[in-house]
């Protein structure tokens, strides 16, 4: 036997280190797969808008603007992912002075840096137009985010909705305007237009608006009271230029009959100074009260041509007024102020 009876002894072995990287690479690696599962599902541009609405500070005027417009949360959302601001005139002119729907409009929404600027609608006549058209470029906003697909479901909708308008003078006009000046955007208008402008649609349009539109019917509330002011005004500018038109030719007919009238007057006049032919003074007498009575019919006429030149330049002063009333706001009521008509000068003469 041996001095030690046991098994043979062998070192243990030393415990192997893991690198650093080792642990770290299965973490990122985590993170990686769960940031492109989140890009995935939500979209690149929707993390852009998540990143301006965490990020972007709207004004106070804007802030109440939201409170306002009947938005859902994901209305507010696309909103404010899309940097809304409300501009003084000439602000507003610079910013959307690109965008191809022209001039005379209240808001604009530019797809090139996926922005809404609005117009500083300051008349009170007017307060709740503002609400529309945040909805009207919210809208657009949406539509721009909607993919082809998306789009393309909704054109027959859109399409079918724009068909029962087709006797409606102002909605064609305002499609053929959008065909000159926005060729392609036909259905996207019509996204924004129908959105919140048409009372009764579809239960499908319905269900797709409901998503950013919390209550839309009372969009279109505030859409037929504000358009009832520029009807108001349309049809006011309208009658007074007609009866401007008809009452400039009264007063050039009238004072044209007064200063013919006037120089027949004065002939005359010189004629009965010439006479020699009267037999008595009772004819003279009667001679004279004839040219007086014919001097005192012209210088009537006169007056009433003075009050009706004063009449047309009271009613061209108010078709100025509201025409700077809508001036910015709407330019197919942007009619010019017309010329003022100078005080006519009354005829003279040897009869007075």
């Amino acid at each position: 036997m041996t001095l030690f009876d046991q098994d043979t002894y062998a070192l243990p072995s030393a415990p192997r280190r893991r690198s650093r990287l080792a642990r770290v690479l299965p973490t990122v690696l985590a993170l990686i797969l769960v940031a492109a599962g989140v890009l995935a599902f939500l979209g690149f541009q929707r993390l852009l808008d998540q990143y301006t609405v965490w990020t972007f500070r709207p004004s106070a005027e804007v802030s109440a603007l939201i409170d306002s417009s009947h938005l859902t949360e994901e209305g507010r959302f696309q909103f404010l992912a899309s940097k809304p601001v409300i501009e003084s005139s000439t602000t507003f002119a610079s910013s959307c002075a690109s965008n191809q729907e022209g001039s005379g409009i209240l808001g604009c929404y530019l797809p090139r840096n996926r922005s809404i600027h609005l117009f500083a609608v300051t008349d009170p006549r007017l307060l709740g137009l503002t609400d529309v058209v945040a909805a009207h470029e919210m809208l657009h906003a949406v539509w721009d985010r909607l993919n082809t697909a998306q789009q393309q479901q909704l054109v027959p909708l859109l399409e079918h909705e724009a068909a029962k308008l087709a006797g409606n003078a102002d909605f064609q006009a305002r499609l053929e305007y959008y065909a000159k000046n926005e060729p392609g955007e036909r259905d996207n208008e019509l996204h924004s237009i129908i959105g919140t402008e048409i009372a009764s649609i579809s239960p499908e349009l319905e269900a797709h608006y409901a998503k950013w539109l919390g209550d839309r019917q009372a969009i279109v509330a505030l859409q037929v009271k504000t358009d009832a002011v520029f009807t108001d005004l349309e049809n006011r500018s309208i009658a007074l230029s007609s009866s401007l038109d008809s009452l400039r030719s009264t007063i050039d007919a009238e004072y044209a009959a007064y200063t013919s009238g006037y120089a027949q007057l004065n002939a005359d006049i010189r004629r009965f100074n010439a006479r020699t032919d009267f037999t008595s003074n009772r004819q003279i007498d009667l001679a004279e009260a004839a040219l007086d009575a014919r001097q005192v019919a012209l210088d009537a006429k006169y007056a009433d041509v003075l009050a009706k030149t004063a009449e047309y330049n009271a009613d061209r002063d108010e078709l100025k007024a509201l025409s700077e009333q809508t001036a910015g706001l709407n330019s197919a009521l942007n009619q010019g102020p017309g010329t003022t008509l100078s005080t006519p000068v009354p005829a003279t003469g040897s009869g007075g």
